[in-house]
């Protein structure tokens, strides 16, 4: 991927900050913290919408999601990274998770109990019958010969299924692929954590929840000594989706574990840091936009 010539100058501390290793936990922060927002709107639209109107609710934010990534389809590559991104979380939670809920509760699906309580709500349990279509669904997106995704790529070379080469000068949709990324890498890490949690697979407590975490943790952290490399805020932004799913699963396992309060679920009870995020989302994701274009013509690792 090509690189621009930065306009920055030495003393702009702003510029300083979109140049790695800074641009990468920039963006990591950013993203992340997009989880506990998500988290805090989902309760409070539960705490002002009851019944169906919260579906109703779900569906407008999903066209809403549908409506930034056709607008983010005429874009530059940082602007349609950007809306591709947000469009697609909007989507899964517009669609996806209101869906699930929504099936959940009309077709009576019992919840996963162990030992009395509840280890998988009627909607989680829904999810996880999901797996085998969401493997299908991968198989035959692992397939096309224009991917970049570097764990399909990864399986490509290791199972010596590679595809025909990619088209010369195809140019790839953002927006489209962005969107596409979110869903589907969301979908498997709530897809993992939720057999995870079952107690017919294993549980919360098992030994191989604690060793997962473990890995995960790993996992993470060597996708975000990687992502501190960047020096493109678009392909950052794609870069930090996989890396701040894998923490956040570790995150929602200790919140699990009891190791610290879950304050993002609770924002009538925390309003002071449910703001604080949003704010903080909010100034970092301007900061990048505004920001973005200028740089480094330094090497990126292939996406």
């Amino acid at each position: 991927m090509s690189s621009q010539t930065s306009t920055v100058g030495d003393g702009d501390i702003l510029g300083h900050i979109i140049r790695p290793p800074y641009l990468g936990l920039l963006i990591f922060a950013i993203i992340i913290l997009y989880k506990p927002i998500a988290h805090t709107l989902l309760v409070l639209q539960h705490y002002v919408f009851t019944g169906d109107s919260k579906y109703a609710v779900g569906l407008l934010v999903g066209l809403f999601g549908f409506w930034l990534v056709g607008k983010g389809l005429r874009r530059d590559e940082l602007s349609a990274t950007a809306m591709g991104y947000m469009g697609g979380a909007l989507i899964w939670m517009g669609w996806f998770e209101h869906t699930f809920e929504f099936f959940g509760e009309v077709m009576g699906v019992d919840p996963v109990m162990a030992d009395g309580k509840v280890q998988l709500s009627p909607n989680l349990a829904l999810m996880e019958a999901t797996v085998v279509p969401f493997i299908a669904m991968m198989a035959l997106f692992g397939a096309n010969r224009e991917t970049r995704c570097r764990l399909l790529m990864w399986f490509h070379r290791n199972l010596h299924m590679a595809p025909p080469t990619p088209t010369q000068g195809y140019k790839r949709n953002y927006a489209w692929v962005t969107a596409w990324e979110t869903i589907f890498v969301t979908w498997a890490f709530y897809l993992m954590i939720v057999m995870l949690y079952d107690p017919r697979l294993a549980g919360i407590d098992h030994p191989a929840t604690y060793i997962a975490f473990g890995a995960y943790l790993i996992w993470g952290t060597y996708l975000l000594l990687r992502l501190v490399k960047y020096n493109e805020p678009a392909a950052a932004i794609r870069y930090a989706i996989p890396t701040t799913n894998a923490f956040w699963i570790t995150i929602e396992m200790a919140s699990h574990w009891k190791w610290f309060p879950e304050i993002w679920v609770k924002p009538l009870q925390y309003p002071i840091s449910a703001v604080a995020f949003m704010a903080a989302f909010a100034c970092g994701a301007v900061l990048i936009l505004k920001r973005g274009n200028d740089s480094l013509p330094a090497a990126v690792p292939a996406e």
